[in-house]
């Protein structure tokens, strides 16, 4: 219990299942388990945005949705991944691009001797991948580099002119230019409009043309009885001693009472910096070193991508801010691993165009006369998103501030991490090739903004060694049986492409052998 806070509320019953987070793996696995008929309770910190606190489009409202609770960052480099918070979890703040991981993402070290190989493979996932695309509606194309021919549930958007203008570049290098998987509707679908490309993505989206966790698998598993409870901020998981069993949940609501949630199954989806966050809160003597850590490795291997900025700015006006603000056009040529580099592994290319006070802040190191021009000429400026794979590395970590804790008393997250070499290299050979495209479309001058570290990923590994990982190859603890995580906390490597397609395929798979074991009585 926190101290300070002696009232403490529980509930007459246990749930059938918990689960910490409503970003999109926490609402897809609420949906699979209540399609079941089991009694399901879903914590969010974040509030619930509706009616009288709509997300209209303000870049204040942006702010309201990205995780901004306190953190410590001690490493040599900047990586900061946006995640979201409220309802809905990171695919408010999402833009929705949504490819596959290739085959190769899934075999590094046998393919190239680096990270490590995953216990699963592609062809363990594709239906799940299915089955999310066609759930959240996708629009877009495979892409001529896909892991293999698949198609979408909608046609693709046309591109705008900031993404012809990009595209003319890339076939200028001989680069195959196409419409990423995207789940933003390109036309009505399942109740929800066309986008109407008003450019404010990343603000939360008023007309719900985006798909998010909180108008498809959530809104889903209400209506079958889920109960949502948002402002619930879980600080512990509890675990019985004498079962080896985790038996719920404590968390604070917004006045910071603390109440507990008792269930039979606990699924952690909190993302890859407050998972580990939480695991390590929950300790005990059972599990001194952190809940389901007698492995040593929750809060190791962290990853992240590393990620540039590339501007170019045209005589003619690009107003790139009409459209969707990512991924009109994707790259994807330099993404198979090729041993005539000097690097392993690849990268991908996407449009990008973001809002104003963003596009500030992504200008990298300009100052003076220098950032004012870039300012002034928003209107007439291009912009690729040059993304590569990050590897991992076990000295890269989320552990608990030893001497900062947020506004409740908690121990805050501690991202410790530094770019291993090939992670510079790679990073550089996107940049440098963002820039040779940019100038081939014409630009009259190519500005490199700012070099960081996108998404996060691998905190709690996936495995097949209980010594060497978190969870097995279903996301099920390997020391506290009745526990799940499903999030990108599991990945084995991040691959060089967005990673919440992969993350809810692997929590559709997981959420398949929750409810097998379930059935036959093993949980």
């Amino acid at each position: 219990m926190i101290p300070g806070n002696p009232s403490f509320r529980s509930p007459p019953q246990p749930c059938d299942v918990l689960i910490v987070g409503a970003g999109p793996t926490g609402a897809l696995v609420a949906a699979r388990m209540a399609a079941q008929g089991l009694s399901v309770v879903v914590l969010e910190a974040g509030q619930r945005f509706g009616r009288n606190n709509a997300l209209t489009n303000s870049e204040a409202n942006a702010s309201r949705i990205i995780w901004s609770e306190p953190r410590n960052h001690v490493g040599n480099d900047f990586v900061i991944p946006k995640a979201g918070m409220g309802v809905g979890g990171g695919t408010l703040p999402w833009l929705g691009v949504m490819p596959r991981f290739h085959r190769h993402d899934f075999r590094t070290h046998s393919t190239e001797g680096v990270g490590a190989d995953w216990p699963i493979g592609y062809d363990a996932l594709r239906p799940h991948y299915e089955r999310v695309e066609r759930e959240f509606g996708l629009a877009g194309e495979c892409g001529p580099f896909a892991p293999e021919p698949y198609s979408l549930p909608q046609p693709p958007h046309r591109m705008n002119w900031h993404a012809q203008l990009l595209a003319r570049g890339a076939r200028q290098l001989g680069a195959h230019p196409f419409a990423p998987p995207i789940a933003i509707n390109s036309q009505e679908h399942q109740g929800r409009p066309a986008c109407i490309y008003c450019g404010w993505c990343a603000s939360g989206c008023p007309t719900e043309a985006k798909a998010t966790a909180a108008n498809t698998h959530l809104a889903q598993a209400e209506r079958l009885g889920a109960r949502v409870i948002g402002e619930a901020f879980v600080h512990r998981v509890n675990c019985d001693a004498a079962t080896g069993r985790t038996t719920g949940v404590e968390y604070l609501d917004s006045q910071r009472r603390e109440h507990r949630v008792d269930a039979k199954v606990v699924v952690l989806t909190a993302h890859a910096i407050e998972t580990p966050r939480l695991l390590l809160m929950s300790s005990s003597s059972t599990f001194p070193d952190g809940l389901a850590n007698s492995s040593g490795m929750v809060g190791r291997n962290f990853m992240s991508h590393p990620t540039w900025q590339v501007f170019g700015t045209f005589n003619e006006p690009v107003n790139a801010f009409k459209g969707m603000q990512m991924g009109h056009v994707m790259v994807q040529d330099y993404y198979r691993p090729d041993a005539r580099n000097d690097y392993a592994r690849g990268f991908i290319l996407l449009s990008y165009m973001m809002t104003p006070v963003t596009f500030g802040n992504l200008s990298g190191l300009l100052f003076g006369q220098e950032l004012k021009d870039f300012l002034h000429e928003y209107s007439h400026t291009a912009a690729w998103w040059a993304h590569a794979e990050g590897l991992p590395d076990v000295r890269n970590t989320i552990t608990l501030a030893p001497d900062l804790r947020d506004a409740r008393g908690l121990p805050v997250a501690q991202v410790s991490y530094q770019w291993c070499d090939n992670d510079v290299k790679l990073a550089a050979a996107a940049r440098d090739k963002a820039a040779e495209m940019m100038a081939a479309s014409g630009a009259r001058k190519v500005r490199i903004g700012l070099n960081y570290g996108a998404h996060a990923m691998g905190s709690c590994r996936m495995g097949d060694d209980a010594k060497s990982s978190v969870v097995n190859e279903f996301c099920q603890s390997h020391d506290v049986k009745n526990l799940f995580i499903c999030d990108t906390s599991v990945f084995v490597t991040g691959a060089g492409v967005n990673p919440t397609l992969t993350a809810m395929a692997l929590a559709d798979r997981a959420a398949a052998h929750i409810i097998e074991c379930a059935k036959k009585g093993d949980l």
